[in-house]
């Protein structure tokens, strides 16, 4: 083979793999969404402000609150479903290497497991009945989170989620003006 058909080979290859490469994380806005993976860590728009992980053709949300862990069942659309007959714990894993586990209890339109007095969780790992599947995700690094002031004690936001607008009690968002929400 000459050098230039070579190089002409070479360059399709390349050019096919990062087609394929762009088609396996495409997001379509109404379609299903196609990833399998347990959680996964592609981009995920956070409806409540917390960590979005992939379960199955589900999506966890875990919002980290003070002495809570709050658990969103989410669609593939990343819209929020009711936790209707769903059942689960959460396994903390603390940054002293300690672990201890804790019953979802339902709480409105997500599940809520009381966190240990006196821990930071680094790392938690939830598992679900829903919708006659089983569940789980694991949520890792959640003590930088904490470090970043990720947490959210707050029960009001911005319903565009602007960045500083988590507030405990109702208000305008600083950023946009919009009237806060209830979370």
């Amino acid at each position: 083979m000459k050098v230039p058909q070579i190089l002409l080979i070479a360059a399709a290859i390349v050019a096919t793999a990062s087609f394929s490469a762009q088609a396996q994380h495409s997001h379509k806005p109404a379609a299903a969404h196609g990833h399998k993976a347990a959680g996964e860590t592609h981009a995920h728009q956070s409806p409540h402000g917390g960590v979005v992980r992939t379960a199955g053709a589900y999506h966890l949300e875990l919002v980290q609150q003070a002495g809570e862990v709050h658990v969103y069942l989410l669609d593939a659309n990343e819209a929020t479903m009711a936790p209707t007959a769903t059942t689960g714990t959460v396994m903390l894993l603390t940054t002293a290497g300690k672990t201890s586990t804790a019953a979802l209890a339902p709480a409105g339109d997500h599940l809520v497991a009381q966190v240990p007095a006196g821990i930071t969780v680094r790392t938690a790992i939830v598992s679900l009945k829903a919708k006659g599947k089983s569940l789980s995700s694991r949520f890792e690094k959640l003590d930088a989170a904490a470090k970043n002031g990720q947490v959210v004690s707050a029960a009001y936001q911005c319903p565009m989620q602007c960045e500083g607008s988590a507030s405990d009690k109702p208000g305008a968002c600083p950023k946009c003006g919009m009237a806060l929400v209830k979370k």
